[in-house]
């Protein structure tokens, strides 16, 4: 664990709960005399707390500094992903946060089963969780449209990953939009048959989270 991601980081003096605090000083033991290094998740600012009182249910702490850190290399890239099973979302968006994308936006696709429905307040929490594990103080952006006509109104230049286009280019300047699971219906390719296609030529067929770690590791 880099630091802990609390959304009052930066407070002079503040409490730590419930989940933050069993698994600081009950899962890992965390004595009295360590420092401890929070962020609100929001900024670039990294705090470093002394412990100043563990009691039974909560821990007191007090700020001792504020570091501004500059990232050397800021997040980049943005995927545009036709909606899938939740829980294959949830097992990808950490490594898509660790690979250092900055944003993802889903929408729900001719394909895509309409059941489907992400906790936003659930993918907070992994990905918050994904952060402290890899130092990343500001996580990946993620929103969600209920259709493709959305994401034209709100990305008119994007570029799209399927089949019989061209190799993906490393640092694409432009969004680039994944099809779920069977990829796009023939109404969504009439749509975008305008938009510049890309492949992946090496690979053999991609389920749709692989497609969208394949299109992140080349995005950044």
């Amino acid at each position: 664990m880099q630091f802990i991601i609390y959304q009052n980081a930066g407070e002079p003096q503040i409490t730590l709960k419930n989940e933050t605090y069993h698994h600081l000083f009950h899962s890992r033991r965390t004595h009295k005399s360590e420092s401890l290094f929070l962020c609100n998740g929001r900024d670039l600012k990294l705090c470093r707390y002394t412990i100043t009182e563990i009691n039974k249910k909560d821990a007191k702490l007090t700020l001792q500094e504020i570091q501004i850190i500059s990232p050397h290399n800021p997040p980049k890239g943005h995927l545009i992903w036709a909606m899938i099973e939740p829980k294959n979302i949830e097992k990808t968006l950490p490594m898509l946060n660790e690979l250092n994308l900055a944003k993802v936006t889903f929408f729900y696709a001719q394909y895509s089963q309409k059941q489907f429905k992400l906790d936003f307040k659930r993918l907070q929490r992994i990905l918050n969780h994904s952060c402290e594990q890899c130092g990343r103080l500001i996580g990946l952006e993620i929103e969600i449209f209920s259709n493709m006509e959305e994401v034209l109104q709100n990305y008119p230049n994007f570029a799209v990953l399927d089949f019989g286009g061209e190799a993906l280019v490393d640092s694409l300047k432009m969004p680039l939009m994944i099809g779920c699971e069977g990829g796009f219906s023939q109404k969504e390719r009439e749509i975008l048959r305008d938009k510049h296609i890309f492949s992946a030529p090496k690979c053999n067929i991609l389920r749709s989270e692989t497609a969208a770690l394949y299109a992140a590791s080349r995005l950044i």
